[in-house]
């Protein structure tokens, strides 16, 4: 009968320390990293709010998405001719393998130094057929889309709107 009677108890201090651990953790996520105190509140919270992908780059109380941005990749071939690709539209949103490569994307866009290379590598060889001479990577950053834009029949994809920079260009080997 003891037993049992602690066992409640224990349960309830558990329960209750999750659910301030938990709330102390919603409330720490948002907070922007400006004083030393939010910083070093973060330390202890940052593997929980990695691990459920609580800690995010805007807050929730008045979220600021931004408008993205996406890969593009053209294959040069040795004609000279251009084929342009853009692999995140092939993309299924309720596939696991969209994080995956929506993150590989980014990773070539952010880091081009570290990633470019290999991503080109790779690009290379999925598109043997064409005779690739390089590969060159896009990123297509959108611009200003208003509503007055919508009701004109125009889509914020349309050429506009978009802004493409090159990214790397990656010659490829073994031709």
């Amino acid at each position: 009968m003891v037993s049992k009677r602690w066992h409640g108890r224990l349960t309830y201090v558990a329960m209750s320390a999750f659910l301030a651990w938990h709330t102390a953790a919603m409330v720490i996520a948002p907070a922007p990293d400006v004083s030393a105190a939010v910083q070093a509140l973060r330390v202890p919270f940052q593997p929980y709010l990695t691990l459920f992908r609580l800690d995010n780059l805007w807050d929730f109380f008045a979220p600021d998405v931004g408008r993205g941005s996406q890969f593009r990749y053209i294959i040069e071939d040795k004609s000279g001719n251009h084929h342009p690709f853009k692999p995140t539209e092939g993309l299924n949103w309720f596939h696991p393998s969209f994080f995956w490569f929506w993150s590989w994307f980014n990773a070539v866009i952010a880091n081009p130094e570290i990633y470019a290379d290999s991503a080109g590598a790779y690009l290379c060889r999925r598109h043997a057929s064409l005779h690739p001479v390089s590969v060159i990577m896009l990123e297509a950053e959108a611009g200003d889309f208003a509503p007055e834009d919508e009701l004109a029949g125009k889509r914020p994809t349309d050429p506009e709107f978009v802004t493409v920079t090159t990214v790397k260009r990656v010659e490829c080997t073994g031709r």
